[in-house]
């Protein structure tokens, strides 16, 4: 469990709750994989940040603020038989004394005590993405209600989705959140240089995928906060390429966007590196043009300024390298600077991240689609790219077949941009030393 003011979130969802409302969090099951196995378990998002309950299975109800008991925890019940197998479980008496819940039930009991826990209630809340999940069970308590003799009026009339109250909370980091951030920013820029030592041609892309690997869960990480992408020559022009199964080859570059999870908290890094350590003429032109436009975008990180202005200024220097480069004429740059999606550059400069590689949180109002506003607490990425595929016969040929991504971690302040992986050197001259 997390050293996380876990009661304080908790305290601060039940006061933006509708009196008479209860939210019902919940984590995944285990998911099968083959035979007598199931996939590594990773529990909801929502449930280690106003919980940090790792369980699977597990439901919390959180009441509105106005209600005496604000906290029940529904879990598996101990089963020294089965625990004998598969490691111990935290049963009721670890809901309350660890994760500090008002009330606890055997799991089994949900529907039983749930029914009688919503029926005063007016708004249940819950993740709609679970609703596959709990809103047939919800629908079943309801109709029971509904036939409850003369009192057949009780029960709640409105179900709402919760994302948009816990994505704002979500959004803004508080201290506990920054220190392991910093800590997954800094254990994901250790593996990335456990891979600069051993670059070389004739390594495979599944080597570098292990090197990364192994630097991420020998200093502490639970593992990868994504699939690791190491991206090869040609491939680095693919922006999610995850194969990861050819050979590099001197003269390529290898793109690399990886992160460790520390803590359920997400690293998120790219680089971009020659394979025989030195750049061409060709790919450092285009090395420090991506270079230049994540600088100048990083810049743009300051509270007061919204999400896309990192984007804004990513194209518009990305724009006129290209126009010098000869890559696009005077026209085009004037539309690459207007466009959020081009040819060579077609994803956005910059997502939250927190528990979530590409985190929870208002990116653009509801109604004016208005970019939010950047304040002191938000991480995000800042990862301008340019990609070249080598059938593109609209690009001089010695630029044909490059791909260059280069990504940082950015804790927004009121002081300005923090860089959280600014361990990982990024400068031309440095990587190729």
């Amino acid at each position: 469990m997390l050293r996380m003011n876990y009661s304080a979130r908790r305290s601060s969802l039940a006061s933006q709750l509708p009196p008479k409302s209860i939210a019902i969090i919940m984590n995944p099951g285990p998911a099968h994989k083959t035979g007598d196995q199931d996939y590594d378990y990773r529990p909801h998002s929502n449930m280690l940040y106003l919980c940090g309950m790792d369980e699977p299975g597990a439901v919390a109800v959180i009441a509105s603020a106005e209600q005496e008991i604000r906290f029940r925890l529904f879990v598996l019940p101990r089963d020294p038989e089965r625990e004998r197998w598969v490691g111990p479980r935290y049963g009721c008496e670890g809901a309350r004394d660890i994760f500090g819940a008002d009330e606890a039930f055997d799991i089994a009991e949900l529907q039983k005590v749930l029914t009688d826990i919503v029926f005063p209630m007016d708004n249940v809340y819950f993740d709609f993405s679970q609703s596959k999940e709990i809103s047939p069970m919800l629908f079943e308590i309801v109709e029971s209600l509904r036939h409850r003799g003369r009192r057949a009026s009780e029960g709640p009339r409105n179900f709402c989705d919760i994302r948009d109250i816990l994505g704002e909370m979500r959004r803004v980091k508080d201290a506990d959140e920054i220190e392991v951030m910093k800590r997954a920013a800094q254990v994901s820029a250790e593996g990335f240089m456990d891979v600069q030592k051993m670059l070389k041609p004739g390594v495979g892309e599944w080597q570098v995928e292990a090197t990364l690997k192994h630097g991420f869960r020998s200093r502490g990480a639970i593992g990868e906060s994504f699939a690791s992408i190491c991206a090869g020559g040609e491939h680095a022009t693919t922006l999610h390429y995850a194969a990861n199964r050819d050979i590099l080859k001197d003269g390529d570059l290898i793109l690399i966007d990886a992160g460790a999870e520390v803590d359920y908290y997400a690293g998120d890094i790219s680089r971009t590196y020659p394979v025989n350590g030195r750049f061409s003429p060709a790919q450092k032109e285009i090395y420090a043009l991506v270079l230049k436009a994540q600088k100048e975008a990083i810049a743009e990180c300051i509270v007061g300024n919204h999400l896309r202005h990192p984007h804004e200024r990513a194209c518009a220097v990305l724009a006129e390298g290209l126009e010098k480069l000869g890559i696009i004429s005077h026209e085009e740059r004037e539309t690459f600077k207007k466009e959020l999606r081009n040819d060579y550059y077609f994803h956005g400069t910059s997502h939250y991240l927190g528990i979530d590689t590409h985190d929870v949180g208002c990116g653009y109002h509801r109604g004016d689609d208005a970019p939010a506003e950047l304040v002191s607490g938000v991480v995000i990425t800042v990862e301008p790219g340019l990609y070249f595929p080598s059938d593109n016969l609209n690009v001089p040929e010695k630029y044909r077949g490059i791909g260059v991504r280069i990504e940082d971690d950015v804790l927004i302040t009121n002081e300005g941009p923090v860089v959280l992986t600014s361990s990982l050197p990024k400068e031309i001259e440095d990587i190729e030393a």
